[in-house]
């Protein structure tokens, strides 16, 4: 038996443009939480806290969306889907298509102000996520995984 090959697929690249915008917004609200509620904790820690905080910010804001970006991969294959995905863990996982139940495809805010859908695939055991995808990509993609799903009845 052969080994299966990595995915080749990869995210558009405006994911890392969403994954930043949702970070920094993230990293401000809790910069504007710990601000405003952080103000009365003793000695250093209120410094210590909004330094942690800004360090997230610039760093999470930078680094963390390009490398989320470089490990995404996924791939469909006519009797499996197949997703890679993580930062410092990578995680892979195969979907085999006679287990899928169905396929729909979401926009957030982020993602319609750049053109950008989820695929959301459900089976029995849960549902598994390929994010931020082009909005033709990821019609096109449900749109697949639906066909193959249904003649995979073998």
């Amino acid at each position: 038996m052969s080994a299966i090959p990595e995915p080749a697929q990869r995210l558009a690249p405006q994911a890392r443009w969403a994954w930043r915008l949702s970070w920094a917004g993230g990293c401000l609200v809790a910069l504007v939480v710990f601000g405003t509620a952080g103000g009365d904790l003793p000695g250093p820690w209120y410094g210590i806290g909004m330094a942690a905080l800004a360090v997230a910010l610039v760093a999470g804001t930078v680094a963390v969306p390009e490398l989320r970006w470089r490990r995404w991969r996924w791939e469909v294959r006519e009797h499996e889907i197949d997703l890679q995905r993580g930062i410092v863990v990578v995680r892979r996982t195969l979907i085999p298509m006679a287990r899928v139940q169905h396929v729909e495809t979401e926009r957030g805010l982020i993602g319609q102000a750049l053109g950008l859908a989820t695929v959301e695939i459900h089976t029995a055991a849960g549902s598994h996520a390929i994010p931020l995808l082009r909005d033709y990509d990821a019609g096109m993609m449900r749109a697949r995984i639906a066909e193959l799903a249904r003649t995979d009845d073998g």
